[in-house]
């Protein structure tokens, strides 16, 4: 091969050995190379590395600094060509420059008909994995959150009360270990989805045995996941870690996106709500950011 494709395939293999190890990918994905290379955790790890997760720890300033769309395009064929090696199959999504450079989800005006659509979409038949996802949306509209840091979040850290709605908010900075904290005020239409997914939360977790466990997010439900080599099943209910939240966002907002695209009458067409957490938060950001600008 290549010096160029020889260079690649080992900061692949680099990004790889950070990746198991780290808090948001799947459980169990350091087992085996079967598992490192399996959808689920291939989907965790190209996010994650879009995002800079796993830079050269050589570089501190690049760590978190978000992967071109042509390096993350590599990064996807060195894991086809590392699972032949190993005689795994890996299944890769397609790789589109708009998605991987996480180009703003629109402009401000845009944002806002997004967030329009949350609070209007209560009588749009919206289920407990919908009113979740919602939640979830109107959070990192109001706080910036990322998903690690937005799953969390406690009951506790939320305030609904009308006039004075708030959320404990915290960041942690990639790869600095600074963690930020601070009170973020919760916009009507974030405090209408959250109410709305904790009527879903308090059904879900009063089927469990024992005392509210008070993670503000849990599965809607049940799984089965492997441990240790014997399968478990986990009641819906349970708390969601960080990789079963960006998981269920997206599940959700693919249901919600078919719901509402039913009803939608225009004017224009249709256009889908994003299915990542990441690019609601970099969309906000960038509205922001012209905002200030202007």
């Amino acid at each position: 091969m290549s010096t160029t494709r020889a260079y690649q395939l080992r900061a692949t293999l680099r990004q790889l050995e950070l990746a198991v190890g780290h808090e948001e990918m799947p459980e169990g994905c350091g087992r085996s190379v079967q598992a490192l290379l399996a959808p689920d955790s291939v989907d965790a790890f190209l996010e994650l590395a879009s995002e800079g997760v796993f830079r050269d720890r050589r570089n501190p300033a690049a760590i978190g600094t978000p992967l071109s769309w042509s390096t993350l395009a590599s990064l996807r064929d060195c894991l086809v060509i590392l699972g032949e090696e190993a005689g795994v199959g890996v299944v890769v999504p397609r790789v589109y420059r708009q998605r991987l450079d996480l180009a703003p989800v629109a402009g401000q005006e845009q944002l806002e008909l997004l967030y329009g659509r949350l609070t209007q979409s209560a009588d749009a038949g919206t289920d407990a994995l919908m009113a979740r996802a919602l939640a979830c949306a109107g959070l990192v509209l109001d706080s910036r959150m990322r998903s690690g840091d937005l799953a969390t979040r406690r009951v506790e850290d939320v305030c609904l009360v009308e006039g004075d709605a708030w959320v404990d908010a915290v960041w942690h900075h990639q790869g600095s270990g600074r963690r930020r904290e601070a009170r973020v005020p919760l916009r009507a239409g974030t405090v209408a989805a959250l109410r709305r997914w904790l009527r879903f939360r308090e059904v879900l977790v009063g089927g469990l045995q024992g005392s509210d466990h008070g993670m503000l997010w849990v599965t809607v439900q049940a799984r089965a996941r492997m441990v240790g080599g014997v399968t478990q099943t986990y009641e819906a209910g349970m708390p969601l870690g960080p990789w079963g939240m960006r998981r269920g966002f997206s599940v959700g907002m693919e249901r919600l996106n078919e719901v509402l695209a039913a009803r939608w009458e225009g004017p224009g067409a249709w256009v889908p709500l994003p299915l990542r957490v990441e690019q609601w938060r970099r969309g906000a950001e960038w509205a922001q950011e012209q905002a200030a600008g202007g």
